[in-house]
This record gives C-alpha cells, structure tokens and sequence, in this order.
C-alpha cells in the first residue's frame, strides 16, 4: 500500500515575481484604458446631444477636451477604434503570458493543480510525458518545460504558447524554475508520484526527462557564471562582542553620499514639479498668469502655444497632428516615470555605501540611512560571496563587501567596482573601529568554505576599475601579468574585452536616449532610441580606432598574438571612467546639463590618465607620445561629445 502524497502548494518568492507581474499589470490597465478611451470618443462622435452637453457642462468640459480632437464621423472613428482593439488584444495576450509563464504549482494526491488566470488546473500523475531541461553551466539553476500526453485535456490552448516560448514542442505544457521554493522536493515528488500511478496503468511509460531538449532563450537567461552560497553552516560562538563601526558625522564620505542623495532628490523633484506647472498650464488657462508659473510663459514653445490657445486649453491628449508639441497626458506620464527613476537612483546610491555596519555572530548588519529612517539590511555570514579588502593608493583603504542578502540595485555599484552586474558595497576605511570591523570580518569568515577555491576574505584584493586611477601603472602591470597567466585564447580575451567596452560606451547611449524619451515637451519617438544607439556606437568604435591609431603610430611586433591582447587589454583599463559617466547620467535625468558636462570631461581626464598608463607599460613610449598617446580616446570623444550636444 502506497503512501498518499501530502497536500502543498509550491510558489515563487515574491521578488521574483515582482518585475513580471507589474509589467503585465500596466499592460492590462494600459489595454483597459486604450479601449475606454476610444470607446468614449465613439460614443461622443456618434451622439452630437451628447458633445454638447459635455461641452457646456463645466464640470464635463475637461472630460471633452480630454477626448478631443474627435473624429468628424463614425465611419472615420472605425480605423482608429480597430486599430486600438487590436493593440489592446495584444497587450493583453502578453500580460496573460507573462502572468501566467511560471505559475504556482499544488501537489494533490492526484496529480499537479497549475494556476491559471486566478484558478487552478489538473494534470494527473499519469498524464506526464516529457520534462525538458535547461540548466546553466554549473548545473545550479534550471527551469523545466513539463509536457503532459496528448491525451491530457486539462491544460488550455494559451499553455501552447510556453512550448513556443521554450522552443522545443507546440503542445500545451508549463515551466517550472528552480527558483520555486522547495524545487527539488516538487521535483522529487513529480517523479516519484508518476512512478507511482504508471504502474497501475497498462502500457504507460514513465516520464522521460530530456536534458539535451534545451531552450536557446532559458540558455541566455541562465549564462554566467552561478556562485552557491551555503546556508546551512553552524559557525562557532564569536570571540569577543559584536563590532560596530560608523563613518563619523562629519566624515567626509558620509557627507558626499548623504549629500549626493539630497542632491538628486532635491533637483529631482524641482524637475518633477515643472512637468506638473507646464501641464497644468496646458489644461488651465487662468493659471498661466499666476506669478509663480510666469516661468513657462518665457519659453518660446510655450509663449507660441499660450498666443494660439488665448483662454483656451490644450487638450489633454495634445495639438492634433504636433507630436512635437507639449501634450499634458505625456507631461503627466513622463513626470512619474521621472519620479520612479529618481526613487530608483536615491536608492541605488544609499546602497552602495552603508553609513554603519555591525559584524555579529551571524551576520553583518548594515545600515544605509541615520536613525531612525529604516534601511538596513542584515547579510548572513554564510551569503557573504566575498569581502575584498582594497588598498586605493594615497593612503585610502575600502573594503568591498559582495552578497546576494544586499538590496537589488547595489548591483550598480557592483558594476562599478568589478564591471560585472553584482550585488556589492562598499565600506569605507575612514570608519571608526575599522580594525576591528576588519578583524572580525576575517574571523568569522575563516569558518565559510571557499567559493571556487577563493576565499571569502581576502586581506588585499585586486580591483583594478579602482586602483587603476591611484596607482595606474602598477595596476596595469598586475593586470597583464593576471591576462598572460589565465592562459585564455584570443578570442575568449576578446569577447570579454567586447564585453568591457559595451558597459563603459553605454551610459553616452543612456545620456541621449533616457533624457529625450522623458522630454516631456515632445512625444516620444524612435528617433531619439536610434540616436541613443548611435552614440553607444559611437563609445564603442573608440576601441578600435584608438587601438589601431597607436598601433600605427608604434610600428614594431613581434607577432599578430601580440596586437591582439592590445586589443584586449584597452577596454579593461578604460572602466575606472564609467563612474563619471553614470555621475553625468544622473545630472541629465535631474535636468543639469551644466553638471553632466563637468562629469563627462572627468571621465575624459581619467581616459588620458589610464590610456598614457598603458602606452608607458605596453609601448614603453615616453615624452611626447606618452602625452599624444594618452590624447587619442580624449580626442575621439570630444568629438563625440560635440556631437551630443548639438543634437542633443
């Protein structure tokens, strides 16, 4: 007699799940409002009783003007009324997809129940069939296309589109990661239970698991590379009590983060505030007089908008046939989008450098704001990846502390540090009791297994994007040396060079493209996504340019191994500039043009520092070519940056 399965219900957390449900929650609402929005029209364009009760109604009228310009018949209503059906239909099918892709999954003793569209669907054990897998490199992460038989009828026709998705069938089926709580138990109990019910069942074969039916897209999703961190480490008792160390008030640090944010936050929201005082300017003519939004009057666009319009606002939706006006519904729109990514920016820079931290028996504590504001964030020692401890040169020390517990976005400040997309932060070395901190750190984490053969603390780690601008030549030694030892090919070296030079080039594609399509003054357009394209091309040709410039300009080689690594090498020593850059990205989001502009010759003055570095390790070129040399990538992108701000 066989033991009845228990009951549970396996579910994703809800961070994983948060980006996916609210994309596929703006496309419904978004889907949902398109076809209010065009019905209504329809509705006013077919009734003339109806228009001009709405426009006489002053508390209607703003509904009328909102709808406007309308239709002059029905008949020319149809096109753009089908037309955003249409695209309403979509949305939706996309939203159903993506809500739907990795559903949760409720063991009974009959088979599987998967969620769908709010309910639940039965697949018996029996009805199992195929399980393709799809793992990463280091066989940790996975995500499973189940199939039941076609005889199994339970599952719906959209659940075809999961083994589109997949790649591998066009049956109805359903994806399974290993992300779900309790994977390896479900997965267990799946193939336990099938092995079960096939017995009782004439002819029935087990289900098959396929690990060569890959998935091409779940491939990309899973590459790179897959750290395990161990969670079920007893760590002795510490030595002594628990370490607390905190940047002073007065610390200079502390200072240009808590300032940068209030920075950011304060320039943000003055910018936020003038989409709202344009759009309410647009909608409501008696304020265009009002003292404190004579501002927007001096404007040209505006004073030309407010001439035309005397005593009459614009419609909600814009000038018919100007998308390269102001419209109110876009300044609204854009002035949240704003909002959320100065949220995004303020928290991304608070998390980069904690304020204190306290190493305990289990864990780092650190706190990212003063008290009492709540953001802290406590990192087992066991989650710990590793805590690098990083001489900057002039006396300066940090440490770098990298843990998947961190808040998401300290992967920017990961990015920096390492060039990888990375939860990471940074402890500064002016803190008090650094020693201790440092100590403990040390201590507790000699009890953690290493991770590839690396231990977790590492008293005097290497981090060239830092030490590249203190120490420029002796870092670019270390790092050939660390090049010629990996023992990597040519094109491995590369592609990860290729790699480098695409972060670095991206934020002047960023700067281009994140302002204008936020340009509340216009609609955006695919225009201003191609002109961001260019200019990260732009960033990007500098590489071979610069390369085969100095290449020319020296002359004498061995061999075409040698240019190569050349070629490998300039992208890796050109990553201390993407912190400016991000900097100058910032200060247009925040709408300083002025303050970006300083940003950006910053990381044209580390360009120079960096690159004469490499000319004087690689080339041992001195004097005047050193400086000519060191000129090449600074005279690219000046005329990169001229560029930008013509067009700009």
């Amino acid at each position: 007699m066989s033991v009845l399965v228990a009951e549970k219900v396996y579910s994703y957390p809800r961070r994983r799940l948060f980006w996916r449900s609210a994309l596929g929650n703006v496309l419904v609402i978004a889907s949902l409002f398109g076809v209010l929005y065009q019905l209504l029209r329809g509705m006013v364009t077919a009734s003339e009783p109806l228009a001009l009760w709405l426009r006489r109604s002053p508390w209607l009228r703003l509904l009328y003007d909102w709808l406007a310009p309308l239709p002059r018949d029905v008949s020319a209503w149809l096109p753009e009324a089908l037309t955003t059906l249409l695209l309403a239909v979509a949305g939706l099918v996309v939203a159903l997809i993506l809500l739907n892709t990795f559903p949760a999954i409720r063991v009974s003793t009959r088979g599987l129940l998967i969620e769908f569209a709010g309910g639940w669907l039965p697949v018996a054990w029996g009805e199992l069939q195929q399980i393709h897998v799809t793992s990463d490199e280091a066989g940790q992460r996975f995500v499973l296309l189940v199939i039941p038989a076609k005889t199994a009828k339970r599952l719906t026709g959209w659940h075809r589109l999961y083994g589109l998705l997949y790649g591998t069938t066009f049956q109805p089926s359903f994806l399974i990661s290993s992300s779900i709580e309790g994977f390896d138990h479900l997965l267990n109990t799946i193939l336990q239970e099938n092995a079960r019910a096939i017995r009782a069942i004439e002819h029935a074969q087990p289900v098959v698991v396929d690990e060569q039916r890959r998935s091409l897209l779940f491939g990309l999703f899973l590459r790179g590379a897959t750290i395990e961190t161990s969670t079920n480490i007893d760590l002795p008792p510490a030595t002594g009590p628990d370490v607390t160390a905190f940047l002073p008030a007065w610390s200079l640090a502390r200072l240009a983060n808590l300032g940068t944010v209030i920075f950011v936050l304060f320039f943000g929201l003055l910018h936020y505030r003038s989409y709202w005082e344009r759009a309410l300017a647009l909608l409501f003519p008696n304020l265009r007089s009002n003292p404190s939004l004579l501002w927007i009057s001096r404007d040209p666009l505006y004073n030309a908008i407010f001439t035309a319009y005397q005593g009459v606002s614009v419609s909600f939706f814009g000038i018919a046939g100007r998308p390269d006006l102001p419209a109110p519904a876009w300044l609204l729109i854009a002035a949240h989008l704003l909002l959320v990514l100065i949220i995004v920016i303020v928290i991304a820079l608070l998390a980069a450098m904690p304020l204190s931290v306290i190493a305990g028996q289990v864990g780092l504590t650190l706190r990212f704001l003063p008290r009492p504001l709540p953001f802290e964030r406590l990192i087992p020692w066991t989650s710990v990846i590793a805590c690098k401890v990083i001489d900057l040169g002039f006396g300066y020390t940090i440490a770098f502390v990298q843990s998947p517990s961190l808040p998401w976005l300290s992967r920017l400040c990961g990015l920096v540090v390492t060039g990888q997309w990375v939860p990471g932060t940074i402890l500064i070395g002016t803190m008090k009791n650094w020693s201790a901190l440092i100590e403990r750190c040390a201590e507790r984490l000699s009890h953690v297994p290493p991770i590839n053969n690396m231990p977790r603390f590492q008293p005097a780690a290497f981090a060239p994007n830092l030490q590249l601008i203190g120490q420029p030549v002796a870092t670019i030694v270390a790092m050939r040396a660390e090049l010629n030892a990996s023992g990597a090919s040519t094109p491995s070296l590369l592609w990860t060079a290729g790699r480098a030079m695409a972060v670095v080039a991206l934020p002047l594609g960023l700067m281009f493209a994140i302002p204008g399509l936020l340009d509340g003054d216009r609609w955006p357009h695919l225009g201003i996504i191609l002109g961001g394209l260019g200019f990260w091309l732009a960033g990007l040709l500098e590489w071979p340019l610069v390369v085969l410039v100095s290449i020319i300009i020296h002359g004498n080689f061995d061999s075409d191994e040698e240019q190569a690594r050349i070629f490998a090498f300039y992208p890796l020593v050109q990553m201390p500039r993407l912190l400016p850059l991000l900097l100058a990205l910032i200060s247009l989001i925040v709408n300083l043009p002025w303050l970006a502009a300083i940003f950006w010759l910053a990381a044209l003055t580390i360009a120079y520092w960096v690159t004469a570095a490499l000319w004087v390790e690689v080339y041992e070129w001195d004097g005047t070519q050193v400086i000519l040399g060191g000129l090449l990538p600074v005279i690219w992108q000046l005329f990169v940056m001229v560029a930008f701000w013509l067009l700009r």
